[in-house]
C-alpha cells in the first residue's frame, strides 16, 4: 500500500511539472494578435528602373471601403469609370494619365528614389489599399513613361497573395496581410545617330561615320537615324522635332535633295505631315513633325538624309567643321519636353598654317612644312631692323591631286608655300613660275597627308610627307568631359617645346640666273669681242689702202 502511495504521489508530481512547462510554452509563443482591418492600413508601393531625378505620383483610382468589423471591399474613386474597377484596361488607365482635370481630384502620393540615387532607380511610398495609377514627369528626364497600374491589396493567410484586387471582406479573426507587387516602369529613351555616309571621292572608310576630311568645295553626304518616341494614349498633344545645325564651313548644299523616310516610306512635307524649314543662309534646317501624326506614328524609325557643300570659310587642320543634330520631344503628358543630340566632325587640311585657326592658346602655332629659299640676301623687317635670310618670296607653285584637281600659291615674305583646303591623299608639287632673277626649278615633288580618327570622329592626328619623308606628326589631345574640345596639341619629332622650329621643314632652293653660263656651252661673249676686233681691223686696213692710193 505505501508503495502504491509513493507511485500515485510520483505521478502527480510529474503531471504538475507537464503543466506548469505548458504554461511556460505558452507565455514564451502566444498566438498572432487579430488585428482588424482599418483605413490607416499601409503597405510598401514600388515602381522600379526610373530615372534618379524624376517626379513619380501615384493617383488612386480604386480605393477600399469599412464597416465596423474591418475591410468591407472595394469601389471607384469619385469621378473614375472603369468597366470592371478590379480589372481596368490599358486604355483606361491611359485615360485617366491623360485627364488633368479628373487627376486633380484624385487622392494622390509621391514615391521617392533613395537620398544619392544616380541613373535607373527604384521609387517607393506608402500606400494605402486599392489601385493607383502611377505616372513618371520631370523636365531633366529623357526617357519617355507609360502609366502604370500599382495595387495594393489585402490578403487571408491561406488563402494565397494575388496582384490583382479581390472585392470581398477580409475576416477580422482571420491572419490578414497588406500585400503589394513591385511594378517595372515601361519606358523608351529616344536615341539619335547622326553619321557621315560619304563624300566626294570617299566613302566612309575615310576616318569613320563620324568624322572625315574632305577639301574646300567637296560635298559631303549625311545621315540622321532617330525614332517618333513610343507615345501612349495618355499624350493628346506632342512635339517631336528635328534641327541640324551646321558648324562653319558646312552649308546646306540643296535643301529639295533633302529625304525623309519615316518607318522606311518616303514622307514628303505637309500641314499634316511634317514643316521643313531651312535657314536663310542655308546653315541649319528644322523637321517639326504634326502632333496627329507623331501620335499616329509613335515608335517608328525615321531617317533624313541630305547633303552639305564644305566652303572657303572652313575651320582648318584640328579646327573641326562640326555639325550637330539634334532631337527634341515631348517626355510625359504634362508637356514637359528633352533633346538628345549627336555631333559630327569635318576636316580640312592646310600646309603652312596654323594648327587651330585663330585659336590664342599656346599650342595653336604656325606650322612649316614648305620652305621657298634662295641666295643670301638682305631684308629690312617690319621693326625696321635688316638682317640677312635664305628666304625667297614671289615664286609660284602647283599642288596637284592625284585626281587632277590642281591647287596655286605664291611663297609669301618669309618663303613659306601656304596651300589650304586639302583632304588627306597624294598630291605632286611643282614651281611654275620663279622669281625674277632666279632660274626655275621644276622638279616634281610628292606630297602626301594621312589622318587618323578618334571614335567619336574628332581628329586624332595628321601627317605631312613631303619627298618620301616625313616633315612632322601633329596630335591632338582632347577635353576629358567635352570630348570634343582640344586642349592641346603635341607635334613629332619633339622639338622641345621650341615652337620657332615647329616641324622639318621642306626647303626648295633656287638659283640666281647671274650664276650660270649662257646657253651654248663656253658662251657668246667670245665670239661677239673677236668680231668686233676683225671690224676694226678691217677699217684700219681699208684707211690704209686708200692713203696709199692718194700718193
Amino acid at each position: 500500500m505505501k508503495k502504491m502511495k509513493k507511485a500515485l504521489a510520483i505521478l502527480m508530481a510529474m503531471a504538475m511539472v507537464l503543466v506548469m512547462s505548458m504554461s511556460v510554452f505558452a507565455t514564451t509563443n502566444p498566438a498572432p494578435a487579430k488585428t482588424k482591418p482599418v483605413e490607416a492600413d499601409k503597405a510598401t508601393a514600388t515602381v522600379s528602373n526610373v530615372e534618379a531625378g524624376a517626379t513619380v505620383t501615384a493617383y488612386r483610382i480604386v480605393e477600399p471601403t469599412y464597416n465596423d468589423k474591418g475591410f468591407k471591399g472595394y469601389k471607384l474613386a469619385e469621378g473614375v469609370t472603369l468597366a470592371n474597377m478590379l480589372e481596368p484596361t490599358s486604355n483606361e488607365v491611359t485615360g485617366i494619365a491623360a485627364d488633368k482635370t479628373l487627376l486633380a481630384t484624385l487622392t494622390k502620393e509621391t514615391l521617392s528614389a533613395p537620398e544619392g540615387a544616380t541613373g535607373l532607380t527604384s521609387y517607393t511610398a506608402q500606400l494605402g489599399a486599392g489601385y493607383w495609377v502611377v505616372i513618371v514627369e520631370g523636365s531633366d528626364i529623357q526617357e519617355v513613361y507609360n502609366p502604370m497600374l500599382v495595387g495594393i491589396y489585402y490578403s487571408v493567410e491561406g488563402s494565397g497573395d494575388s496582384n490583382t484586387l479581390v472585392n470581398g471582406a477580409v475576416d477580422a479573426n482571420s491572419n490578414w496581410s497588406l500585400n503589394s507587387t513591385p511594378a517595372y516602369a515601361k519606358s523608351e529613351q529616344p536615341t539619335i545617330d547622326k553619321k557621315i555616309t560619304g563624300s566626294t571621292g570617299k566613302d566612309t572608310s575615310d576616318g569613320n561615320e563620324n568624322g572625315n576630311d574632305v577639301a574646300i568645295g567637296d560635298t559631303v553626304n549625311f545621315e540622321i537615324d532617330t525614332k517618333i518616341p513610343s507615345y501612349s494614349k495618355s499624350y493628346k498633344e506632342v512635339m517631336v522635332k528635328i534641327t541640324d545645325t551646321m558648324g562653319k564651313g558646312l552649308t546646306l548644299a540643296d535643301p529639295a535633295n533633302l529625304v525623309v523616310t519615316v518607318n522606311g516610306a518616303t514622307v514628303e512635307a505637309g500641314a499634316d505631315t511634317y514643316t521643313f524649314t531651312p535657314a536663310e543662309d542655308k546653315k541649319s534646317f528644322e523637321i517639326s513633325f504634326a502632333s496627329a501624326y507623331a501620335l499616329a506614328h509613335s515608335g517608328e524609325k525615321v531617317v533624313v538624309t541630305y547633303d552639305a557643300v564644305l566652303g572657303e570659310d572652313a575651320g582648318l587642320n584640328f579646327d573641326a567643321n562640326t555639325n550637330t543634330a539634334k532631337l527634341e520631344y515631348t517626355n510625359d503628358p504634362s508637356g514637359e519636353t528633352n533633346e538628345i543630340e549627336d555631333k559630327t566632325y569635318t576636316y580640312t587640311f592646310g600646309i603652312d598654317a596654323n594648327l587651330f585657326g585663330s585659336d590664342g592658346s599656346a599650342w595653336n602655332k604656325f606650322t612649316e612644312e614648305l620652305l621657298k629659299t634662295g641666295e643670301v640676301r638682305k631684308i629690312i623687317l617690319d621693326s625696321g631692323e635688316e638682317v640677312e635670310t635664305t628666304t625667297l618670296p614671289g615664286a609660284e607653285f602647283t599642288l596637284t591631286r592625284a585626281d587632277g584637281k590642281t591647287y596655286t600659291t605664291v611663297s609669301d615674305k618669309n618663303g613659306y608655300l601656304s596651300f589650304t583646303g586639302l583632304d588627306a591623299g597624294t598630291y605632286t608639287l611643282q614651281e611654275t613660275k620663279a622669281p625674277e632673277g632666279y632660274s626655275l626649278n621644276d622638279t616634281k615633288i610628292p606630297v602626301e597627308i594621312t589622318a587618323t580618327y578618334n571614335d567619336n570622329g574628332t581628329l586624332n592626328s595628321y601627317s605631312i610627307k613631303v619627298n618620301n619623308e616625313n616633315t612632322s606628326t601633329y596630335t591632338a589631345t582632347y577635353d576629358a568631359k567635352d570630348k570634343g574640345k582640344v586642349t592641346n596639341i603635341d607635334c613629332t619629332p619633339e622639338h622641345e617645346n621650341d615652337w620657332s622650329d615647329v616641324s622639318d621643314t621642306h626647303e626648295i632652293k633656287n638659283t640666281k640666273l647671274s650664276a650660270l653660263p649662257s646657253t651654248g656651252g663656253i658662251g657668246t661673249t667670245i665670239f661677239t669681242i673677236g668680231g668686233c676686233i676683225i671690224m676694226i681691223a678691217a677699217a684700219g686696213l681699208f684707211f690704209a689702202s686708200r692713203r696709199k692710193t692718194a700718193k
